[in-house]
């Protein structure tokens, strides 16, 4: 599980960099959310979630977040979660910030049920990211 979240959490901030054009990424915060689907739920209703989500991140002034689902292939424990959805942030007051206006909007109160009809997670968690090599 540990080495899942650390390939996740890296496959996770490479990607950033290079779309950003930055250079290294230090202390970037990622949060993990590893889930399984709940009962007749499939990812074609973790998509549709994504499009009401990504239309509310539009609105909201603190949206500098980007989110990748994560899809285990091969893995040490394939009924460990059938996905790890994480959420990268520049920095962790920027989370923060975030955060909270997420989940003190009602668009966003909303979309969290919404998410736990689709979902059920058994792990959240928050990792510090220092990228140590650049492809170029």
């Amino acid at each position: 599980m540990k080495n899942l979240l650390s390939i996740i959490l890296f496959l996770a901030v490479a990607p950033v960099t290079v779309a950003d054009n930055h250079g290294t990424i230090e202390n970037r915060p990622v949060e993990t959310w590893m889930c399984s689907f709940n009962e007749g739920q499939t990812m074609a209703d973790l998509d549709e979630w994504y499009v009401a989500f990504n239309e509310h991140a539009e609105t909201m002034q603190n949206n500098s977040f980007n989110s990748f689902v994560w899809v285990p292939t091969f893995v040490s424990d394939l009924k460990a979660a059938d996905v790890a959805l994480t959420f990268s942030f520049p920095t962790l007051t920027e989370m923060g910030t975030t955060m909270d206006e997420f989940f003190g909007s009602e668009g966003g109160a909303e979309l969290f049920q919404q998410y736990q009809e689709v979902l059920d997670c058994a792990g959240r968690e928050v990792w510090t990211v220092t990228q140590k090599r650049a492809a170029e």
